[in-house]
């Protein structure tokens, strides 16, 4: 199965104006309770004014680019905000509802596909160790027997994340 992360909002979900060519933003993921995960992208500037509800998944900044070139960059984009998505879920330890454990073996298993993260030794405590190639940080990785309801719970982050 293949992902794609999706593309930036063309507007600040803060102050509403247009993310033009040049603009730094944050993208932020979250998943308000007892509602649907949500991706909201904001000026970097005003980052510290969005008001996320609920938990946190994710966070991670980036450069509006041109149309065209940032189509002609998908590719190295796409797997960019993948890496980046995942390592952000290791930021704050808290899962209360167990979806980030679900989303962390979820991407695991896609960036170890893309040799971006490798095993780093046998799984202790439930967890499976996996050193992130280019920053020689090891991530445990929570070790989940998927099943359809685990997919379903995080359908919606894979859904706003990942086409």
């Amino acid at each position: 199965m293949e992902w794609q992360v999706k593309p930036i909002a063309r507007a600040c979900a803060v102050t509403g104006r247009e993310l033009v060519p040049g603009d730094l933003v944050t993208c932020i993921v979250h998943k308000p309770t007892g509602a649907p995960m949500e991706r909201a992208d904001v000026l970097r500037d005003h980052a510290g004014a969005f008001k996320a509800t609920g938990l946190v998944l994710g966070r991670w900044n980036r450069e509006v680019k041109e149309r065209g070139e940032e189509e002609k960059a998908l590719r190295a984009q796409l797997l960019a905000s993948r890496e980046e998505f995942f390592l952000s879920l290791f930021d704050d330890p808290s899962d209360p509802a167990g979806e980030k454990a679900i989303l962390k073996h979820i991407l695991a298993l896609l960036l170890e596909r893309r040799r971006i993260i490798r095993p780093a030794g046998p799984a202790v405590d439930g967890n499976l160790p996996y050193l992130h190639v280019r920053t020689q940080q090891v991530l445990q990785v929570p070790v989940v027997d998927l099943r359809p309801e685990d997919i379903q719970r995080v359908q919606g982050t894979l859904d706003l994340l990942i086409a």
